[in-house]
């Protein structure tokens, strides 16, 4: 993997992660709708999926065959 792309992913989480830190203070503790329900109100429907696909499909490149 490049410099580059390591950097990139890097950024990509620090963004992800500081996008949950917002959306956990932003959140009611006892309010327990669905996670993709709750996302797709804070970040908007499309963001959301590519969110969603981003994540799997970084999961099943990292999983051996």
């Amino acid at each position: 993997m490049s410099a580059a792309a390591y950097s990139r992913d890097s950024r990509a989480v620090e963004l992800l992660l500081a996008h949950c830190a917002a959306f956990s203070a932003a959140s009611e503790p006892h309010s327990r709708r669905p996670v993709f329900d709750r996302l797709r109100d804070i970040l908007g429907a499309d963001l959301t999926r590519m969110l969603i696909f981003g994540l799997t499909g970084a999961q099943r490149a990292r999983r051996p065959l």
